[in-house]
């Protein structure tokens, strides 16, 4: 299946599973920190090596909170 047919919570699953976070407990409504343990910087990789590499400021991610929130934003830059 082609990346560009996979939905952006698919696409954003598929890259938090190869950080290690169990597929699972990858749900809209699950916390980033609290409940993935996703730092920061982790979150600046992620969407980076989502939108081409282009690292988005840290400041424009900062009310981001849970991973519907993260979708949200993925598909306003992508």
């Amino acid at each position: 299946m082609s990346t560009q047919t996979l939905s952006t919570f698919d696409r954003l699953k598929a890259v938090l599973v190869e950080l290690g976070i169990e597929a699972e407990e990858i749900v809209p409504e699950a916390q980033l920190r609290a409940d993935l343990d996703i730092d920061s910087a982790e979150l600046v990789e992620t969407v980076a090596s989502l939108v081409g590499g282009q690292a988005p400021d840290g400041k424009a991610l900062k009310n981001v909170r849970t991973v519907a929130q993260l979708v949200e934003f993925l598909d306003g830059r992508i």
